[in-house]
């Protein structure tokens, strides 16, 4: 992520929020409601059969 980051020339981080603490906000303090893709390694028709497969967990009640 902070690879893919330091190429835009524009950032959704900055003095408040790095891609490290941003993504361990994420991942340790967010409470798990519905469906949790992680598409780091997945193409994008991965992902796009990963969300009609998930949507079991992806039910919130």
């Amino acid at each position: 992520m902070t690879a893919r980051e330091a190429g835009r020339e524009k950032t959704g981080y900055g003095a408040v929020w790095t891609v490290a603490g941003l993504d361990d906000a994420l991942r340790t303090r967010t409470p798990r409601i519905g469906l949790w893709l992680d598409t780091t390694r997945l193409t994008v028709g991965e992902t796009v059969e990963a969300i009609p497969a998930g949507r079991e967990r992806a039910r919130v009640v």
